[in-house]
């Protein structure tokens, strides 16, 4: 059984004598990328991966892949490489399947890309882009379970695969995929390490650095829900007591629109943000923001909010159905409007007291300008109190009765943690010490609180004082979850798509300007830290019809802002 942070065994004398004799060595790199050596060799090498042993690891799939044909599921062609598929035994009773691809073309970097909700597959769609666009050596993980990705019976009484989904998944995939790469390439294997997620794949990369901070050289995280158990907790409240449907203050996706375009009315043109442009910059920022990167940062999330200014807190009254010249087609009543006040306002216990890290409440409500909840728990959430806080033992609905039993329920999350989800440590210092992490959120975000970002990044520079040479946020006005919305919100992060199908959320330039992973990958290997990027949003949502307009986009606390000039340009833009 393989234990947490095992390494695997190398391979059999069999296997390397026959690896050598298809070419698998140090002579087959140039100028640090894989040389061109042909297809057939290529071909060979991966059909020779089939005989490579290593402790708990069980072969599913080796197979070549020429050069634009289509890998189902993962979608459009992508550049020739071998595929490497294998399940990893973590227990009697739990497994893990992982692939790891590795192209011909070959950068000497490996990436592995993390996982939506609650997993259950590989993530084939984010392994495409990075192994073309970039020459990654990519890899995945189902998480321990096959399953549908809001679906969490997969824990139902098998507390192994809850911690297969919580971290050991991640770690044994990166684990065994460099041992892989180094096996198929030779050599010294890839030279820099990293992480891509966003979401829950966010979560996921910070688990990895806060338990081993040597797997990754440089970390993408984009709106990670940390602190799973109450961002499970908060998610569910919101559906099931705050925005309940058939209640008399549920609000539908129509009233969620009115109230935007109210939001955006009194927000857009606000502080310093001097441009009318569908684009609410700053919903939300630190008083004194500059001299906060020169002074010790607060010591607690209650500092912490108390430090900031929300600069967007809009007035609904006159969107009532009494108020004068109200539209009685979209009006709201006061119970809706009082809905929409608790969703952006902090989830606070009953009693007032602090109980979570830092000092905080229960979890940070949305800025203003993002949607709410549906009214429709989001899939993981239920199944998370069922199964693993629970311990239900056959698939049933969550019921919970009132705010006062789901606070208790709540604490039991907390003191068990099922599966080590929580990635609340803000002590991320052995990592800081030789890696670089590079998060973003968009401020706009419903799914996941732009605050809670926000949140850790605070926590962090408490704990372990200014650490923005090795670990940056940056905050994405008008960007939703891990991308979309209004705003200039593509900027080569995770889960970009395939220039054949729009290219969403893939840079516009191949630059580290542009380019989220491009500037991590400058940043960790020339140590050139990003001190801006450039957003861009697309004709109709599609690369392929080119530029609308660019943002500049800056480090937290900067935001960046209109001086003067083209409104489409990011030049026209500076952090401030």
């Amino acid at each position: 059984m393989v234990g947490f942070g095992t390494s695997p065994s190398f391979l059999t004398a069999a296997a390397v004598v026959a690896l050598c004799l298809t070419g698998v060595n140090a002579r087959t790199r140039r100028h640090g990328r894989s040389a061109h050596v042909g297809d057939a060799d290529f071909s060979t090498r991966c059909a020779n991966m089939a005989i490579v042993q290593m402790t708990d690891m069980t072969i599913n799939v080796t197979e070549y892949h020429g050069a634009n044909t289509p890998v189902s599921p993962a979608g459009p062609g992508s550049a020739a490489f071998c595929r490497f598929g294998a399940e990893i035994k973590t227990s009697s009773q739990s497994k893990v399947y992982f692939e790891v691809w590795m192209p011909d073309d070959w950068s000497r970097r490996f990436a592995m890309v993390g996982n939506g909700g609650d997993a259950g597959s590989v993530n084939y769609p984010d392994m495409s882009v990075p192994l073309t666009k970039y020459h990654f050596a990519v890899a995945s993980t189902n998480t321990g379970h096959n399953g549908a990705p809001f679906d969490g019976t997969f824990a139902i009484s098998n507390p192994q695969s809850q911690i297969d989904f919580g971290h050991r998944a991640v770690h044994l995939t990166a684990t065994y995929s460099k041992k892989l790469i180094r096996t198929y390439y030779g050599g010294d294997g890839a030279k820099y390490n990293y992480w891509i997620g966003c979401s829950a794949g966010g979560r996921q990369g910070l688990k990895e650095i806060q338990l081993n901070a040597d797997t990754f050289d440089g970390s993408l995280i984009g709106a990670a829900p940390h602190w799973w158990s109450h961002y499970n907790g908060y998610v569910y409240r919101s559906n099931a007591f705050v925005n309940k449907v058939g209640s008399t203050g549920f609000l539908t996706a129509a009233n969620y629109k009115t109230i935007g375009i109210e939001v955006l009315e009194q927000c857009d043109v606000l502080g310093q943000d001097k441009l009318k442009d569908g684009i609410i910059t700053d919903p939300v920022s630190y008083l004194a923001s500059s001299c906060l990167r020169k002074s010790k940062p607060l010591s607690s999330f209650l500092s912490f909010l108390l430090s900031q200014q929300t600069k967007c807190s809009p007035k609904l009254e006159g969107l009532l159905c009494s108020a004068k010249g109200a539209n009685k087609a979209t009006c709201l009543s006061q119970a809706q409007i009082e809905t929409m006040y608790t969703i952006w306002a902090d989830w606070k216990s009953s009693t007032g007291l602090a109980t979570g890290p830092g000092g905080t409440n229960y979890f940070p409500g949305v800025l203003a300008g993002a949607d709410g909840p549906p009214g429709v728990p989001y899939g993981p959430s239920p199944d998370y109190f069922t199964y693993q806080v629970l311990n239900k033992t056959s698939p049933q609905p969550l019921t919970v009765n009132s705010e006062a039993e789901f606070e208790k329920l709540l604490k039991t999350a907390d003191d068990t943690d099922p599966g080590q989800t929580n990635a609340i440590n803000p002590d991320i210092s052995e990592f800081l010490s030789r890696g670089k992490l590079m998060t973003y959120v968009g401020l706009a975000d419903s799914l996941v609180p732009a605050r809670l970002s926000l949140l850790y990044h605070e926590r962090v520079n408490a704990k372990l004082g200014n650490v923005d040479e090795s670990y940056r946020l940056f905050a994405i006005p008008g960007m939703s979850h891990c991308g979309g919305g209004n705003s200039a919100f593509n900027l080569g992060q995770a889960s970009q798509s395939d220039i054949s199908l729009g290219g969403n959320l893939q840079s516009a330039n191949f630059t580290a300007k542009y380019d989220m992973i491009l500037a991590l990958i400058a940043w960790v290997e020339k140590n050139q830290a990003p001190d801006s990027l450039v957003g861009v949003n697309y004709v109709n949502g599609d690369k392929r019809q080119g530029v609308a307009f660019e943002r500049l986009m800056c480090p937290w606390p900067q935001l960046g802002y209109y001086r003067d000039g083209d409104t489409t340009k990011a030049s026209s833009f500076a952090c401030k």
